[in-house]
């Protein structure tokens, strides 16, 4: 339905400004994210606005594209985590463990990030560059859990495939990555542990004969050591995604290794899109642990689209995807000091799978769970959204007694309301999530309700 508005002869340009975007962002009670960063939306009122240009000469493109925000960050009851001073921003469950803050300082917090930024030089089969664009890797529209856009994006080098190249059997595309990870003034590393390098693989194949499948691999390491360099090719180091027998701990010091296995099938005829993703955090030890326990920090996904509507002026569809990160129940006080560890922790690299204090994947993975239900509506003015969802926020904090874990966790159910409109050359949405927080912070019949409206303007 949006084909006759984006194929324009503009776009063909060899050097354009991109449309600017101004978005504004409320809060009412505690902060909510709209899951594309690095907008961090803190309690109050946000505003955001990117701009810039992209050129292109022969094979070489190049887009400039920064973001920058600022938010009011009022106060609001932070889950205690023990700590004091700046340190009670922190995560509650991991105040030292991940640099994942509650809370960005109490005044108002802003930050201007180089945001869709890129450099690419595009071969015949190959395409290579610097970037700090946000991505999603895997199969997850909702909640990615390798890489997602809910962070923004980092610097990073790159090289991939421009398309599937076909080897018989099947097709194949590939994508690596290499780059620093920043964190924020709140992360708890000692200090010449405050840089990390990650490096990142994820392959995907098309087999012949069955349309519209894909199943793929992702390989994330990050390491904070002095040597960070000697590790880029760590993911493309095969002999070692298990670990060895006896050996149960297969890192690097310094180090961590996350991977997920993922698939997708778009059934061509049926309007049906099935997909699904499971993760795992950290080295098993060997085959045999591996097959005894699975589920050890380990996640998973699913998720269903379906076609209720699809001709050439209107598509309209309903979507449903779950995730689920919460540690195992055999699992539970066998790592972090009695407290359930969840993806996205490693004792060697104290600031987790974060940068700029946002998480890389979603937070909903983050030891939580969460579900979201909708319906989209395309036509050629724009799209119309409505849905319904629920995470699992909390269901441990430092000092809560684990006999209470499971009595009052900490839940939020949501309305979500989006509008999107075209006019002229702009872009009008406005999304609006009424929510209710359950047992906020993990106090009992601690309810409390939220309201969320971002309001976004795009073009000239």
């Amino acid at each position: 339905p949006w084909r006759a508005r984006f194929t324009t002869a503009d776009s063909l340009a060899h050097v354009r400004m991109l449309r600017p975007e101004v978005t504004l962002i409320g809060n009412s009670a505690f902060p909510f994210q709209k899951s594309v960063g690095p907008i961090w939306a803190g309690r109050g009122a946000t505003v955001a606005a990117q701009g810039g240009f992209a050129a292109k000469w022969g094979h070489l493109e190049v887009q400039f594209a920064p973001i920058a925000f600022f938010t009011q960050n009022l106060d609001f009851a932070l889950a205690p985590n023990g700590l004091s001073g700046n340190a009670q921003f922190a995560d509650a469950r991991y105040p030292i463990g991940i640099d994942y803050p509650q809370r960005f300082g109490s005044t108002s917090y802003g930050r201007l990030d180089p945001g869709q930024s890129s450099v690419t030089l595009s071969l015949p089969v190959v395409s290579l560059g610097a970037s700090n664009e946000a991505q999603r890797w895997g199969a997850a529209r909702e909640f990615p859990l390798v890489l997602g856009p809910g962070a923004g994006g980092f610097p990073h080098a790159f090289i991939g495939t421009n398309s599937p190249v076909n080897f018989g059997l099947f097709r194949l595309q590939a994508r690596y990555i290499a780059g620093p990870l920043e964190q924020s003034s709140y992360s708890q590393a000692a200090v010449g542990r405050e840089h990390r390098l990650a490096s990142a693989l994820v392959l995907v194949a098309s087999p012949r004969g069955f349309d519209g499948l894909e199943v793929g691999f992702e390989r994330f390491f990050e390491s904070t050591n002095a040597a960070a360099r000697q590790q880029l090719l760590r993911p493309f180091r095969l002999g070692n995604i298990v670990g060895t027998v006896g050996n149960v701990d297969a890192n690097i010091p310094s180090e961590n290794q996350i991977a997920s296995a993922f698939f997708r099938w778009a059934l061509p005829t049926g309007g049906v899109e099935l997909y699904g993703e499971w993760y795992r955090e950290d080295y098993p030890g060997d085959i045999r642990k591996l097959a005894l326990k699975p589920d050890d920090l380990s996640t998973f996904e699913l998720g269903l689209q379906r076609a209720l509507v699809a001709t050439p002026l209107h598509r309209q569809l309903v979507r449903f995807e779950i995730v689920n990160g919460e540690l195992s129940h055999q699992e539970r006080g066998q790592r972090g000091g009695g407290y359930p560890e969840p993806p996205y922790i490693h004792s060697e690299v104290v600031q987790g799978h974060t940068v700029h204090g946002l998480l890389l994947g979603s937070p909903e993975a983050y030891g939580g769970a969460g579900w979201r239900l909708a319906v989209d509506d395309y036509t050629p003015s724009g799209r119309v959204t409505l849905g319904l969802e629920r995470f699992l926020r909390l269901d441990a904090v430092v000092g809560q007694p684990a006999d209470a874990q499971d009595i009052h966790p900490d839940v939020l159910y949501g309305v979500r309301a989006e509008l999107l409109r075209f006019a002229g050359t702009r872009d009008y949405s406005i999304t609006v999530v009424p929510a209710l927080n359950l047992n906020r912070n993990l106090e009992r019949g601690n309810d409390v309700f939220n309201l969320h409206v971002a309001l976004t303007v795009h073009g000239w």
